[in-house]
């Protein structure tokens, strides 16, 4: 009896050991998820979305039950296709500029793999932190572009393209800011100079000045009475100033027609001057002065220099918008440089001589000016006045407050020659410069970033073999 009972506890006690073992001997790990983007990114830099319009993020995926994403602020979305193997990800113009994507994938059992995804909308052209580099393109060959430096010293480079898919005209040479737009001037179109037919948006773009995105376009054939127009300026838009070889037109965006603006033949190649609602250039030579335009008529009114000055001014190199609303006025005259403070209605002149006659860039930048500094370039040294009002002093009390910066050239062997003048950020004062090693090698530049009042040798920041020779620097106006 005992042993009948001592072999069924035996024959019990196996069976679980054995019952066990086979339990044991069924269970399985489950393999380890996999996931990876595909979509091709650099680590450093964030993914740009244009708004209203999808990106799509691809991935790899194995052995993964499910792929979520984190929520995004307002403005962002995400939609994942997981039969695709992909997520869509959209951005309104009005979303936050930047965003933190987390995308999850959940393995088999609880195992999870993340990937952090950096977003930026593109809708943050109009930060008054940021800084835009027109660029001419080559003549022969090449579309203008459009450069953007953020606020945090990324450059985005052909910003204008990567918006819209399509590219500048040829021969890009000024910008002007008005309201929620900006209007791009080119030299030639959709034709370059020899007639070669260019595949790009036409002489004249008007763009969102949030987005960059193309609102109207004048291709040559809207614009026929242009002759090289070169520079821009806008009061409204019915009052679209243009300057090209034969004057100055005034453009109606609305019926697309030109009107010469009487008394403006032979405007220089130079920017204009906006303030107080209207539009201001020059003349040049014995009888140079001030053009004015106003939007009531369609002509230009003389403002003369002074006729009794301590230096004569018989050369116009340029002008520029003086913080209480006069015009600064670089001028050469008899051998003499100098720098003048303009008031329009008292006719008030305040002269200041310089050392140097500055070089004009062929898009007739001249100077920057920054408070009462003025910047100028005789080669690739950099010049700078401290402009003293102070009426008791003579103009030549300028010749010892005229102080010299750096040397480009000295500081970098690619330096070979400054391309189209500088430009100062109303924000921070900081100078901009840009450089080439040669005319034949353009393709090699710099733009150079100074903090003057910091360091004259060490620059703020240096950007290199951005530009395809810059038409010049312009900041987006604060609001």
């Amino acid at each position: 009896m005992k042993t009948n009972i001592l072999w069924g506890i035996l024959l019990l006690t196996v069976s679980l050991f054995v019952g066990s073992c086979s339990k044991d001997s069924k269970e399985t790990i489950a393999p380890a998820p996999e996931f990876e983007l595909v979509t091709e990114m650099d680590g450093t830099n964030p993914l740009f979305v244009s708004p209203d319009q999808v990106f799509k993020i691809e991935y790899n995926a194995k052995n993964i039950k499910s792929v979520t994403t984190s929520t995004l602020p307002e403005g962002w979305t995400a939609e994942i296709d997981e039969s695709g193997k992909y997520i869509n990800v959209k951005a309104t113009a009005n979303a936050v500029s930047k965003a933190k994507l987390t995308i999850t994938a959940t393995g088999e059992d609880t195992q999870k793999v993340s990937k952090e995804v950096t977003l930026c909308c593109l809708n943050f052209f109009d930060d008054v932190n940021g800084t835009f580099v027109l660029n001419e393109g080559n003549m022969t060959t090449e579309n203008g572009s459009l450069t953007y430096i953020t606020a945090d010293g990324y450059v985005f480079d052909d910003a204008y393209k990567t918006v819209n898919g399509s590219e500048l005209g040829n021969v890009a040479q000024d910008m002007a800011f008005y309201g929620d737009k900006i209007y791009i001037i080119t030299q030639n179109g959709d034709v370059n100079a020899v007639g070669k037919k260019f595949e790009n948006d036409g002489m004249l773009i008007v763009v969102n000045a949030k987005t960059l995105k193309k609102e109207m376009a004048f291709s040559k054939e809207d614009l026929p009475e242009l002759d090289w127009p070169t520079h821009i300026a806008v009061l409204d838009e019915e009052h679209v100033y243009i300057r090209d070889n034969k004057g100055i037109h005034r453009l109606d965006t609305k019926t697309k027609k030109l009107t010469t603006v009487e008394g403006t033949s032979g405007a220089p190649k130079s920017q204009f001057v906006t303030m107080n609602g209207k539009v201001y250039t020059y003349k040049t030579g014995l009888l140079g002065c001030i053009l004015e335009i106003s939007p009531d008529k369609d002509n230009a009114t003389k403002i003369n220099f002074p006729y009794r000055v301590e230096i004569s001014i018989n050369e116009v190199l340029g002008i520029q918008a003086a913080e209480n609303g006069d015009i600064w006025v670089m001028s050469f005259g008899f051998g003499k440089s100098a720098m003048n403070k303009f008031n329009v209605e008292s006719k008030k002149i305040i002269q200041r001589q310089i050392n140097v006659k500055p070089n004009v860039g062929s898009s007739g930048v001249a100077f920057a000016s920054y408070d009462n500094n003025i910047y100028y370039v005789d080669g690739t040294t950099i010049y700078r006045l401290k402009f003293d009002e102070d009426e008791s002093l003579n103009a030549a009390s300028g010749l010892d407050a005229e102080e010299t910066l750096t040397d480009l050239s000295a500081i970098d062997n690619n330096a070979g020659l400054l391309y189209n003048g500088l430009g100062v950020h109303p924000v921070t004062g900081n100078v901009y410069i840009n450089t080439i090693k040669s005319f034949a090698q353009y393709t090699q530049n710099t733009i150079w970033s100074f903090d003057f009042n910091n360091s004259a040798e060490n620059p703020a920041a240096k950007y290199e073999n951005y530009t395809n020779f810059s038409a010049g620097f312009f900041f987006a106006p604060g609001k």
